[in-house]
């Protein structure tokens, strides 16, 4: 990739700071209205669905929205560029297969990156980017990570990336001056933390589970910023890692980049080119919606996410108009589904139990796992006695203010195992899924 690109695209997206909700408005809408057009044009599924809701392109915030399991069914005629979900997936699988992550796909809108989620959400998403996309996606992602803004792409740094897959997104940005190193997740922790500590980086990027492993295998560094991606950042993950440097959040998914840190180091959602719809879900939590404004290749228009955000109620110091995310609080699949005094079911959301776990003290790791209609597994790391006694009291008060009975929810507690390599951390899962009949 032309390095040129990425700084042109750096320094467009400086330009996008917008410091009022009217301008920032303004400026979505001048997109969507030249986006949604070519879109319609050259996606059959999208321009179908503005068929079927009897809606013309301008009336597009209207749009039922899309989930996941929708957008794969309809793979071959979303994406624009004639790539087929098979092809899509064999690509991506043989590079997981292989960890060479080089090969792209030749298609009629040129070379074409193609990669997998983790597929945490039971579905695993597949992603399609276009030359021109990767440039744009780099060059707004080390605008906002590097030191000195889009100055930073014109010094030196050595960017440690800690991924279950390469990143070519941003390999291909390398330079003499610019220098990434992917860490691969599947090797022995201890390998890698011998060679962050000689690579020296200035910037660590990874799932905040694995960056603590490896920080606790006895990896010593000081970089300008830790970034954490790819899981749910919690307090107890962040205070460590301040040991290497100032901590930052990045919230990108399968479906596109949709957060970035500001000077101030507050993540805010990237609405200078992605349109957010938030529906509200209960509990001060929020669901979004997104309409990405400049992706042609695989375009999301109006496409629901499974996760789960809650705002920052107050203005950021930085003063953009771009909305303050205070958490990513999990996933939609993840609110667990537990019975309520008189029986009815009632959602328990992820972070009312990570608050009652993290509060233990001496309580290094935990996973809670819904297993039943109305059955809760505590993995704990230590497992003792007293701190599995003292996690269950924390539960089930947890479970009393989010309106559950614990008197109806069975309780085990265990031993919690290693995880995999490899695989993203939940600490909250609803791994319980209810047949139409069942009921707690």
């Amino acid at each position: 990739m032309n390095p040129l690109l990425v700084l042109h695209a750096a320094l467009d997206d400086a330009r996008l700071t917008f410091h009022s909700r009217a301008a920032l408005d303004a400026h979505q809408n001048r997109l969507a209205h030249d986006h949604l057009r070519w879109v319609a044009a050259h996606s059959p599924a999208v321009a179908a669905r503005f068929r079927a809701a009897g809606l013309p392109l301008a009336r597009w915030r209207e749009l039922p929205p899309t989930t996941k399991p929708q957008m794969l069914a309809s793979f071959d005629t979303l994406n624009t560029a004639g790539v087929t979900l098979a092809q899509a997936l064999a690509t991506a699988r043989q590079a997981e297969q292989t960890r060479d992550f080089t090969p792209r796909l030749a298609t009629r809108r040129g070379p074409v990156t193609v990669g997998l989620s983790t597929g945490t959400s039971g579905t695993q998403g597949v992603f399609l980017v276009g030359e021109a996309e990767r440039a744009r996606w780099a060059g707004t992602v080390l605008r906002a990570l590097l030191p000195g803004g889009w100055r930073g792409l014109t010094r030196r740094h050595r960017v440690a990336f800690f991924l279950r897959a390469d990143s070519p997104l941003y390999r291909s940005v390398g330079s003499r001056r610019l220098e990434f190193r992917f860490f691969d997740l599947l090797r022995p922790v201890p390998e890698l933390a011998r060679e962050l500590a000689a690579f020296r980086p200035t910037l660590v990027v990874g799932p905040p589970a694995v960056l603590r492993a490896v920080q606790a295998a006895g990896a010593q560094v000081q970089v300008q910023r830790v970034v954490s991606v790819a899981e749910v950042l919690e307090p107890d993950d962040a205070a460590p890692l301040r040991a290497w440097g100032p901590v930052v959040q990045v919230y990108q998914a399968t479906e596109g980049l949709l957060g970035l840190p500001c000077e101030h180091g507050e993540l805010h959602l990237t609405e200078a080119h992605v349109h957010f719809d938030l529906e509200e879900v209960g509990g001060g939590l929020v669901r979004p919606v997104i309409t990405d404004l400049r992706r042609r290749v695989q375009p999301f228009v109006r496409h629901r996410l499974d996760d789960l955000l809650r705002l920052h109620p107050e203005p950021c110091p930085c003063g953009r108009a771009a909305r303050r995310v205070a958490a990513i609080a999990g996933r939609q699949d993840d609110a667990l589904q537990l019975p309520g005094p008189g029986g009815q079911t009632v959602t328990v959301w992820p972070d009312f139990l990570r608050g009652a776990l993290a509060a233990l003290p001496g309580l290094r790791d935990y996973r809670a796992e819904q297993t039943g209609a109305a059955a809760l597994t505590l993995a704990l790391d230590p497992w003792t006695p007293e701190l599995a006694a003292q996690a269950r009291a924390g539960v089930d008060a947890a479970l009393r203010r989010s309106g559950a009975d614990p008197a109806r929810v069975t309780l085990s507690t265990a031993p919690l195992p290693p995880p995999l390599p490899g695989t993203k951390r939940r600490r909250v899962h609803r791994r319980w899924r209810p047949h139409p009949e069942e009921t707690p």
